[in-house]
């Protein structure tokens, strides 16, 4: 998990603007051989009290440099909005 913090920006429809962006690096194997858990972009996840939404998917490790086997999957989040995504 890495958090790359709080960035302020400015929108011209709304003004002033806060993102928060974090990148989850996820064991592929563990996730979809035992746990089978398919992760895709739209997904949400909770990390703290804060629900973000995978908006980028990637395969970037090679297990032991084989090509057909990938290691992890890293997820690039940005922080849903206030009522975008209800978890009741």
């Amino acid at each position: 998990m890495e958090f790359e913090g709080i960035n302020t920006k400015y929108n011209k429809d709304i003004g002033l603007d806060k993102e928060s962006n974090i990148t989850i690096h996820f064991h592929k194997r563990r996730l979809t051989e035992d746990q089978d858990l398919f992760v895709r972009e739209g997904d949400f996840v909770l990390y703290g009290k804060l629900f973000y939404e995978i908006v980028t998917l990637a395969e970037p490790k090679q297990l032991f440099g084989q090509i057909d086997h990938r290691l992890e999957i890293s997820a690039k989040c940005i922080k849903a909005r206030e009522g975008l995504f209800d978890a009741t």
